[in-house]
């Protein structure tokens, strides 16, 4: 805010409310807001940690994981499917068990009871979607 700007917000302030014509009243309003932004841009904002993620509230080890567009489509496009059947609202009650989260978790439960030949085999489809997906 300029002194002119202050200046006018205190003149403004010091009349009676009655008194203010409707324009006057806009400007007051107008002025009292510049001058709560610029109270606020004045007090420190409280600084985050750069962490990957939200902190955990378990004590899991977070791990960084990115996934592609492709697996981002199959994650959701499973979801999708998953949602409109009988058996999984009957086993796990509700849409918030479908989280990309829960969803990599139960791949990886299900990837341990593969075979070495299948997980072998696996990684290498990840390994061709991954090299495509960098062209």
């Amino acid at each position: 805010m300029t002194n002119e700007d202050k200046a006018l917000l205190e003149e403004l302030k010091g009349k009676p409310t009655r008194e203010l014509k409707p324009a006057e009243k806009a400007k007051l309003k107008s002025l009292e807001r510049l001058a709560k932004k610029e109270q606020q841009a004045d007090t420190p904002k409280p600084k985050r940690n750069n962490t990957f993620g939200v902190t955990p509230t378990t004590k899991l080890a977070s791990v960084p994981f990115r996934i592609s567009g492709e697996e981002k489509s199959i994650m959701t496009d499973t979801a999708k499917r998953i949602a409109g059947t009988e058996l999984f609202y009957d086993r796990l009650g509700g849409k918030d068990d479908l989280s990309n989260n829960t969803q990599m978790r139960a791949a990886l439960r299900a990837y341990d009871k593969l075979s070495d030949e299948e997980k072998v085999e696996a990684i290498r489809e990840a390994k061709l979607s991954m090299a495509r997906a960098q062209r």
